[in-house]
């Protein structure tokens, strides 16, 4: 492999301490999982606050599926699991 590529590769990645403190901001779960943790039987009321562009923000995937960034839910919330 070419060195110069090689090191505007290691530029372009994130570093060891960017990911930890990433992964301290972001847990991402499912629509039904989401829906399991608030206590609701499935995720149709979900379902329908994404589709009336209310309700909690939601990120998609290439193939459609929908996830939850549940630490920022639960700070939304106001319940704090985490010190």
């Amino acid at each position: 492999m070419n060195l110069k590529i090689a090191k505007d590769l290691k530029e372009q990645c994130l570093s060891d301490e960017a990911i930890a403190s990433l992964s301290d901001k972001v847990l991402l779960v499912s629509s039904v999982q989401l829906a399991k943790i608030l206590g609701k039987k499935n995720d149709n009321g979900l379902r329908a606050s994404r589709s009336a562009k209310t309700g909690f923000r939601s990120h998609k995937d290439k193939q459609g599926n929908v996830y939850y960034n549940l630490i920022a839910i639960f700070n939304e919330l106001g319940i704090k699991i985490w010190q």
